[in-house]
């Protein structure tokens, strides 16, 4: 017996085109089927005076449709997926979505005509199109046209219009592709949310297994994303919202436009994600357009990244976009996460890779896509730094913004150099100039009234104007055995110090040399930079280390060699992530009480071990019976921080040697579980080989991978000699390193090395090695101290 399905349809010639191809699929696939047509005239084709937001949007097109498949009067409805409220009744579902036509907007022009006549306006029927046509065509005015495309395309050869815009997709499902005069790509005008896709509707929980095989995947990817912008929105037909995803195999790229009546304005801003996370995306876009984008101007502080204050952290953590300057210190780009866009304006005197205008724009421009906006500035951003310039245009475009005050190198550098910049026996101000002037130009300061303060005086930006700064200083009255001092790249390993007076400075200066970032310090203070020097006495002054551990275990080493004086850069050469599919961990889990001994090489294999039993709701007391091995201090600690206290540990922290410790404790019955790395070394399973009876499940946890560095110029800094020694933990970050700064001559690079087998992994690139006493963090910065002695 044949069943019978009858499609619900809009009577328009394109709705019957639309319903007829879901027809004609049915019947191509289900020979029991007999497919009728329903049309049916809806609200929204009945009334055509007015535009849809005035009488109701898209829900008029439906609800007849609607009420025929509650009466059970069809089986299914057929829409146009544009056409179709955001909010779809529960017990009337989607069913499927076709395969998507082209979902382009097109401009129509009358029959024979190849220009547009600017006379006439432009039928649009949607603010949506009318906001982005307006950006092509500023010339051009737009007026509202209703009804079926015939109808539209009636009155524009009658002379109303001087072109349409229309949906590509039911000019070419009705054949009329030939009237297209030009496409419109979705970065110029955004198409409605679900253009160019069929939705077919139906009544829950009924059998439409005929359907099998019609819903196009990428379709309902891209409805999902599009329609869940617009939701969030509350965007309806005529609303001025837009949405359009592109799905690239396992990804997908949604753009949206959102319209704010109250100001008036619009933004657009796209988002990438993964297919399964459609919906969220669509959410997430939505709200990024909705509260706009942010602008943070935080002051990066003269170089030390120990003077970053923890609030221009906490900002630089969330940022998007992080637009940077010359002189941020190198241990404060590092910091900046991975993923986030960078532009370098590369400001530095005379040598601006992007003029001050333009940098204003590009903030301006950034925010305005809903994105996180960090403006780094060497220093403060308020004291020379031209913040105030870039606010007023935030300010004019009212777009929100926060300031966050950095160290200033006219304080910080001058008390790395031991120099107060006030003290009461010698001075009891401080004045702070720029000394940055154009080539040629004399410079508007008031040096009589700088040398009537007999103040501190800081010349920032002043290098290359030193004498002209001195002789002025000089004719201005000042004593010629003023204390003088000049300070380079202060609070880095860079430092250096030319002590003189204002007489014999600049002669000083070109005896010894002097390299920019450098400031200019005038006053009696200067006297006691050799009395108060304290940075220059510290064991690792001078000295720039590369630490090169997972990023996850990056900071304590960091800080312990930065408390010894060090300039630190962190590059994260590898990271660890957990394996996604942990299947061999819970089986080993399920039966932990089976188990003699676990041994744990690695405190990122210990949190990803709690972890997963916390996940797996295994309970801590299955460990009751097992005993706990660790390869080292690190691991142990991780252990002893969940309230494990290991049972062995060997003396020379590395694989082989845990193998050889468990082999002699162990009678060569047990059972032995070692969640680890999926790249682990093979030398702890060598050693337990030895061992004849011993059964080893040796589970990989997490993975690791490979960094890259962008933004420092690593191999640069190795092949002048700025960095000193790179300190490598484990054999996998000596291979990451290796991966991330290829072209270098390793030669070149003095490696200190945690452990024999890192050793050995340095060793095999021609790096100059070095061995820490103990697989330690603390021996390892004992060697880096030994170093820099030699």
């Amino acid at each position: 017996m044949s069943k019978k399905v009858i499609i619900g349809s809009r009577e328009s010639r394109l709705a019957v085109i639309q319903s007829e191809m879901v027809r004609d699929y049915i019947l191509s696939y289900n020979k029991d089927c007999e497919v009728e047509l329903l049309t049916m005239k809806t609200t929204g084709d009945k009334i055509l005076d007015r535009t849809l937001d005035k009488v109701g949007g898209k829900g008029l097109f439906v609800k007849e449709l609607d009420k025929a498949l509650l009466e059970k009067k069809s089986q299914l409805s057929v829409h146009s997926l544009k056409d179709m409220p955001m909010e779809v009744p529960e017990e009337l579902p989607l069913l499927a979505f076709s395969k998507r036509e082209d979902p382009r907007d097109v401009l129509v022009l009358p029959e024979g005509i190849k220009e547009l006549d600017e006379s006439k306006p432009i039928g649009c029927s949607s603010l949506r199109r009318t906001l982005q046509l307006k950006e092509l065509y500023p010339n051009m005015k737009f007026k509202s046209v209703r009804g079926n495309v015939q109808t539209r395309l009636k009155k524009l050869d009658e002379g109303q219009y001087s072109a349409l815009v229309l949906a590509a997709a039911g000019l070419k499902r009705l054949k009329l592709e030939n009237r297209i005069s030009r496409y419109f790509e979705p970065e110029e005008v955004l198409p409605a949310a679900g253009q160019g896709i069929l939705a077919i509707q139906g009544r829950k929980d009924e059998d439409y297994s005929y359907l099998d095989g019609y819903n196009d995947e990428d379709s309902e990817c891209a409805a999902l994303a599009e329609r869940a912008f617009v939701r969030y929105l509350d965007g309806g037909c005529s609303s001025p919202v837009a949405a359009h995803a592109k799905v690239e195999k396992d990804k997908i790229i949604l753009t949206g436009l959102y319209y704010e009546e109250e100001s008036g304005a619009w933004r657009k801003a796209s988002l990438r994600g993964k297919r399964e996370e459609a919906e969220e995306l669509g959410i997430r876009l939505a709200k990024q357009l909705k509260h706009p984008g942010k602008v943070w101007l935080v002051g990066a502080g003269p170089g030390d990244i120990g003077l970053f204050t923890l609030k221009g952290m906490e900002v630089l953590k969330n940022a998007e976009v992080v637009v940077y300057d010359s002189l941020v210190g190198q241990g404060v780009l590092s910091k900046i996460p991975k993923g986030v866009r960078l532009i370098n304006v590369g400001k530095r005197a005379s040598h601006h890779t992007m003029p001050q205008e333009q940098i204003n724009q590009v903030l301006a421009e950034e925010a305005k896509k809903g994105l996180r906006v960090v403006r780094l500035k060497g220093g403060d951003p308020f004291l020379f730094g031209r913040g105030g310039e870039e606010l007023e245009l935030l300010h004019k475009e009212g777009i929100p913004y926060e300031v966050v005050p950095g160290v200033t190198s006219s304080i910080a550098v001058p008390a790395y150099n031991g120099i107060p910049v006030t003290h009461r026996d010698f001075c009891s101000s401080l004045h702070i100039i720029t000394g940055h002037k154009k080539k040629g130009d004399t410079y508007d300061i008031d040096f009589k009234a700088l040398v009537n303060t007999k103040g501190t005086l800081v010349f920032l930006m002043g290098v290359s104007a030193l004498e002209d700064i001195c002789n002025s200083l000089l004719q201005a009255g000042m004593d010629e055995e003023m204390p003088a001092a000049i300070l380079q790249k202060g609070t880095t390993a860079g430092q250096k110090r030319i002590v003189a007076t204002v007489s014999t400075l600049a002669e000083e200066v070109k005896k010894q040399g002097i390299e920019t970032p450098a400031i200019i310090v005038v006053g009696k203070v200067c006297a006691l930079a050799d009395e108060f020097a304290w940075y220059e006495k510290l064991p690792l002054f001078g000295c720039k280390v590369l630490v090169t551990r997972p990023k996850e275990t990056i900071s304590s080493m960091a800080h312990k060699l930065r408390l010894l004086g060090a300039e630190v850069l962190e590059l994260p050469a590898i990271r660890t992530e957990p394996l996604e599919d942990q299947s061999l961990l819970k089986e080993a889990l399920k039966e932990l009480d089976s188990y003699q001994w676990i041994a744990f090489t690695s405190p990122i294999g210990v949190k990803v071990f709690f972890d997963e039993m916390k996940q797996n709701s295994v309970d801590v007391r299955k460990l009751g019976q097992v005993k706990i091995a660790s390869i080292g201090k690190g691991t142990r600690k991780a252990l002893e921080e969940r309230g494990l206290f290991v049972d062995l540990m060997p003396a020379v922290f590395d694989g082989d040697s845990l193998g050889k410790v468990l082999c002699e404790v162990c009678e060569g019955t047990e059972k032995i579980l070692i969640p680890r790395a999926k790249i682990g070394g093979k030398e702890i399973l060598a050693q337990l080989a030895k061992k004849p009876g011993l059964i080893v499940n040796d589970v990989p946890t997490y993975d690791t991978f490979y960094e890259e560095q962008e933004i420092i110029d690593i191999k640069n800094l190795f092949e002048n000699g700025e960095i000193q020694t790179a300190v490598f933990t484990s054999a996998s970050t000596v291979r990451g390193f290796v991966n991330a700064v290829s072209g270098l001559d390793f030669e070149k690079v003095r490696a200190a090395c945690i452990g024999k087998q890192t050793k050995a992994e340095a060793d095999s690139y021609g790096m100059q090695t070095f061995m820490a006493k103990e697989a330690t963090i603390d021996s390892v910065t004992d060697l880096v101290v030994d170093l820099n002695k030699k």
